[in-house]
């Protein structure tokens, strides 16, 4: 078997394209999935306790959708899940590293360049930090 392809998902839905073209990608190639929810439940406040808690829900919650949607399109495929308490960047280098991925798969909603700026941008990051190649998806549902 090949390398596994790591694919980034969002709590809010994001990252459901890069999903399943992650899901073709490793159909094609004849590995694996692995799906990542990377999360810092604040920022700028303390650390621990239910709001991290909350995240975390969330993220298993989102995990376990992009797998099922996986599953249901390419039911062959194996396909694991990880949360990582981390930024969303750092998670899917993490673990793209530690598993010997082929690739990254992210999302980019087309915010433009202006909202990326002001909010910052995990596909902006992770296409100029990754050790690995990256596929960048347009996420048609999220884009504003």
């Amino acid at each position: 078997m090949s390398k596994p392809i790591v694919v980034g998902v969002g709590a809010d839905g994001s990252g459901s394209a890069a999903v399943l073209a992650a899901a073709r990608v490793a159909s094609m190639m004849g590995t694996s999935v692995v799906v990542v929810f990377g999360y810092e439940s604040s920022a700028m406040g303390p650390r621990g306790g239910s709001l991290t808690a909350e995240v975390a829900t969330l993220g298993e919650s989102a995990v376990g959708d992009a797998a099922a949607a996986i599953a249901a399109v390419y039911p062959e495929l194996s396909v694991e899940t990880e949360l990582v308490p981390d930024r969303p960047v750092e998670s899917l280098i993490r673990v793209a590293e530690a598993r010997d991925a082929e690739v990254i798969v992210v999302g980019h909603g087309g915010r433009g360049p202006l909202r990326g700026a002001l909010l910052g941008s995990i596909t902006y990051e992770i296409v100029h930090r990754a050790p690995l190649p990256v596929l960048v998806i347009p996420d048609t549902e999220n884009s504003a």
